[in-house]
């Protein structure tokens, strides 16, 4: 019971925190999030996204669906003045976002609506965390400056501990100053920009997005939006779990099979313990006890034994839960704030009270219905008389092989799945590829010049490095994001729908230093090629099916044509289960962002050059910061987390059930023997050898499996299907797992009833004829 509760308690307490608990905002069931996504795409999109500012300029506009909207622009300037810059995690807010939630500073002020104007004073709210890591908790913050990138923020406020909005948002900076200069008419364009809105009431999503795009439509007529592109209005709790809203909820009913397995577990003991007091109940019965009163009496003692064993749970839920937020990384939303609280301290004691009720529920019933006199009768009862008493015990043991074939095989399907995914070729050769991360302040490299000179200078650092066979610098890398956008070819219709690509620039040898092999064509020779590009064979395949894609000339963003000139493989971008997208590269200086991913290919162990790299890259400029320097082995890892998680998650789940089933099965088997004692003994003495009564137990127990296992069966072709979307390369019905799950059941299933039966051989005639 303890095994069974404290695994549904930790697990519940991870559900609570991340998908019952409220947002916690005032009438948080109010806050949506708003994007913008081509009308072709727009029913197979979900979760959160960007648009750009004329798209929330337009929606402002709108006040008959909507109560109020904010906007944030997230950021990751370098912090500079506490020791080697770092950078920091900052979003760019307009003045009514804290009102919008409902925060209040608990020190200084909030933005005020001038300081939404470009050119106007920059301005910073710190977090509550970065205010104590920094500046020591000091309340004369206020007042104090900031420095970000070459920028001098005044602290206007700090917000109190328990708002985290965005998460590991450590300042929030005025909007004003981000709408400054070249990159506010940049942000007005871009879809960059993450909006959310306050519905009004009785105002639902659906009926918000209907009339948000009236207004969208409005605003390409006028020529201020960008056509085809429509807003998606998702709740704000959607938002924030959507992604892990499925599998959470599958992990609780896996745990919540555990829970029955120890219930039936329970049960069949309590059941071999009600034959056991078939004497003391005939007394009472004797005595005037009711049927009620009987009740009563067993169900009371099953819940007080499953109060005692949801006690221990919760202790091995506090012991445990630590150890599973650490497996289930930081992409768990709201992580900081799950732990055993009073809610999910009731849940145990409700589970408890549940669990005692299932377990006494037979035993109960079957102490109601004894009839006194046949009772105390009970001794001198024959073995065949008390056949039928041990049915529902069977029952039990049937019930639990099921339930556990059923965790078993879910398990082993997504156990073989994770292998097939950590096997797969991901399109590029991780191994001895070091990575890291950095982003140009935009004061210092404002020009397409001085971004170029300070690539060229940190590539001839991070290329002298000894054991550095190749070096690159990419605007995004596989596993590490890039940018999107829609693609029309010469001679055919721009319409809604049309094909988008990742797109991303890079130096000549980034394929090099992947190990991305050439399959047609050419690499670029030199970095200002600016004109042609390079397109992967997903994208050869979905553009020019059946033709040759060199020399044919391609236009993306709406507004750049190049010539393809080679034709590369296929790279697993998004996640190593989803297939290779179509993928358009261009040169570095066509399409050069602020945040750029170094890749270095060494002959060594790529993790003992994290010093070298970071101080080649800052010697170019110290108030760079170098973030994420790691190999690129890590982003594998990283990227198969959450599969991991699952999937252990899952092992560990029927790993229980199975232990549970077993010492059940056991339990229940050494119980028969006990009983049978008279019974083996008259065989042993009528002339039955040792392999006759070992058959006797061990073939009932292996009918009783065999029935568990028919039924589980079925139970798991049906449980797996929910994994669908879970799975790579694996089919829910995988005969391989089926057939092994059914051969380690069986195989438990047969120590545990030989182990008693062997007890059974060795009983003396001459004693089990005196028995009782």
């Amino acid at each position: 019971l303890a095994l069974g509760i404290g695994a549904n308690t930790a697990v519940f307490s991870v559900v609570e925190g991340v998908l019952l608990r409220s947002l916690p905002f005032p009438h948080a069931e109010r806050l949506v999030d708003i994007k913008t996504v081509h009308e072709g795409y727009r029913t197979r999109v979900s979760g959160g996204g960007t648009s750009p500012l004329v798209a929330y300029e337009a929606w402002r506009a709108e006040r008959g669906v909507l109560d109020g909207l904010a906007v944030y622009i997230g950021g990751q300037p370098a912090l500079i003045g506490f020791g080697a810059a770092e950078r920091v995690w900052t979003w760019s807010v307009s003045a009514n976002f804290f009102p919008l939630l409902g925060a209040q500073p608990m020190l200084g002020r909030a933005f005020l609506p001038e300081e939404d104007r470009p050119g106007s004073a920059p301005v910073a709210v710190l977090s509550h965390d970065f205010w104590t890591s920094r500046f020591g908790g000091d309340v004369q913050v206020i007042g104090r400056t900031l420095t970000l990138d070459t920028v001098s923020y005044t602290i206007v406020g700090v917000m109190p501990a328990g708002f985290r909005y965005p998460a590991q948002t450590q300042v929030w900076q005025a909007l004003g100053p981000a709408l400054s200069g070249p990159r506010g008419a940049q942000l007005a364009r871009q879809r960059s920009a993450w909006v959310v809105g306050r519905l009004r009431p009785g105002v639902t999503p659906a009926r918000a997005q209907d009339a948000l795009d009236l207004v969208t439509r409005a605003a390409w007529t006028a020529g201020t939006g960008d056509a085809g592109w429509l807003p998606v209005v998702t709740p704000l709790h959607e938002y924030l779990v959507g992604t892990v809203r499925t599998a959470l909820f599958l992990m609780f009913g896996a745990v919540g099979l555990v829970v029955l397995v120890a219930c039936a577990n329970v049960a069949s003991l309590l059941l071999c313990r009600a034959v056991a007091r078939e004497h003391e109940v005939a007394v009472r019965v004797a005595l005037g006890a009711s049927r009620q009163r009987l009740l009563r009496q067993v169900l009371t003692e099953s819940v007080l034994l499953a109060l005692g064993g949801g006690a221990l749970g919760v202790l091995l839920a506090l012991w445990t839960l630590p150890g599973l937020l650490r497996l289930a990384g930081p992409e768990l939303p709201g992580i900081a704030d799950i732990g055993v609280n009073a809610r999910v301290l009731g849940g145990a004691v409700a589970t408890s009270i549940l669990v005692g009720l299932l377990s006494g529920l037979a035993p109960a019933l079957r102490a109601a219905r004894q009839a006194p006199g046949s009772a105390l009768k009970a001794a001198s009862a024959t073995a065949a008389g008390r056949a039928w008493r041990h049915r529902s015990s069977d029952a039990f043991i049937v019930a639990q092989v099921a339930l556990t074939m059923v965790l078993l095989s879910c398990a082993g399907i997504l156990t073989r799945s994770f292998m097939r995914l950590v096997r797969s070729d991901p399109g590029f050769e991780p191994g001895h590829v070091m990575t890291a991360e950095l982003r140009l302040p935009e004061g210092r490299y404002a020009t397409e010049q001085a971004r170029v000179a300070y690539v060229q200078q940190a590539l001839d650092r991070v290329r002298a490095l000894p054991g550095v066979t190749a070096a690159a610098v990419g605007t995004g890398m596989p596993l590490g994001g890039y940018a999107i956008g829609t693609i029309d070819l010469p001679g055919r219709a721009d319409e809604p729908g049309r094909p988008m690509a990742w797109i991303s620039g890079v130096t000549p040898d980034y394929f090099r230093a992947l190990g991305v092999p050439l399959k047609r064509g050419r690499q670029f020779a030199e970095v200002g090629e600016s004109h042609n590009v390079i397109i992967d064979e997903a994208a050869a395949h979905a553009y020019f099916a059946g033709e040759d894609p060199l020399g044919r000339e391609i236009t993306f963003y709406g507004r750049r044509t190049r010539t393809i000139v080679g034709v590369v493989g296929d790279t697993r971008q998004q996640s190593l289960d989803a297939p290779p997208p179509p993928h358009i590269y261009q040169p570095l200086t066509a399409d050069f962002g602020a945040y750029l991913k170094i890749l270095a290919r060494t002959g060594g162990d790529p993790g003992l050059m994290v010093k070298s790299l970071r101080q080649a890259v800052q010697e170019v400029d110290p108030t760079v910061p170098l973030d994420r320097v790691a190999p690129l082995d890590e982003w594998i890892a990283a990227a198969l987390a959450r599969h991991r998680f699952y999937a252990l998650l899952l092992a560990i789940f029927a790993a229980t059930a199975l232990a549970l089933a077993a010492t059940g099965a056991y339990g229940i088997a050494a119980y028969a023997v006990t009983r049978r004692t008279q019974e083996i003994g008259i065989r042993v003495a009528l002339g039955a050898g040792r392999g006759t009564v070992l058959s006797l137990i061990v073939t009932h127990g292996l009918a009783l499996t065999a029935g568990g296992l028919a039924l589980g069966t079925a139970g798991a072709v049906a449980a797996t299907r929910l994994f669908r979307t879970f799975l790579f390369e694996v089919s829910p019905r995988d005969p391989v797992v089926l057939a092994s799950v059914g051969l380690l059941l069986t195989a438990t299933a047969l120590v545990a009833s030989y182990l008693p039966a062997r007890r059974a051989t060795k009983v003396d005639p001459m004693v089990a004829l005196r028995y009782e």
